[in-house]
């Protein structure tokens, strides 16, 4: 975000490069594991069908009000390290404009619910020090254990995938808040 402003008057403090240079590495450090997790939401939209490189980049740009904006040489890297990891696979499409598709597989559906629970459990602890709060959407419930996400109206278990946790009482709970 802060590589796009621009240098409006020379007395503010985006004007100092030390202050600068901080914002731009905190920025940078923060939007490293964000990407990898905004980049599997968009994939996992998309199911078998999959979904190609730049329509991800226009996409994240779009969904993000250009909040979070990668860069073609940051996505394919990540996409490939993803694809390594069993998180993801791709086909290349053969017919028409030469394109490669990128889906979710088992593992990544797994990994991907892990991670979304995690940061929107970090992402609330971290409310009560800075100013922001985080609501969880009402179909979902997350692993007091280990923070996997899990989506209760397909739950045929009640048991955390990831860790064994007994989800017994926050079903109930949840589906009693309804």
């Amino acid at each position: 975000m802060i590589k796009r402003i621009k240098e409006l008057r020379p007395d503010v403090d985006i004007a100092s490069p030390k202050f600068r240079d901080f914002i731009e590495k905190f920025e940078s450090e923060i939007n490293r594991g964000i990407s990898t997790l905004s980049i599997l939401s968009i994939i996992s939209r998309y199911g078998k069908e999959g979904i190609y490189g730049y329509r991800i980049l226009k996409e994240l740009e779009v969904e993000t009000n250009e909040m979070l904006i990668i860069e073609e040489g940051t996505l394919y890297p990540l996409l490939r390290n993803l694809e390594r990891d069993n998180v993801i696979n791709s086909r290349k499409q053969e017919t028409g404009r030469k394109r490669k598709y990128y889906f979710m597989t088992h593992n990544g559906k797994k990994i991907y619910n892990y991670l979304t629970g995690y940061y929107s459990k970090l992402t609330k602890a971290l409310s009560n020090l800075v100013d922001f709060s985080v609501e969880l959407k009402n179909n979902y419930i997350y692993c007091p254990m280990c923070a996997n996400k899990m989506d209760i109206t397909s739950l045929d278990y009640n048991y955390c995938g990831v860790c064994g946790y007994n989800l017994e009482r926050e079903i109930k709970e949840k589906r009693l808040n309804k």
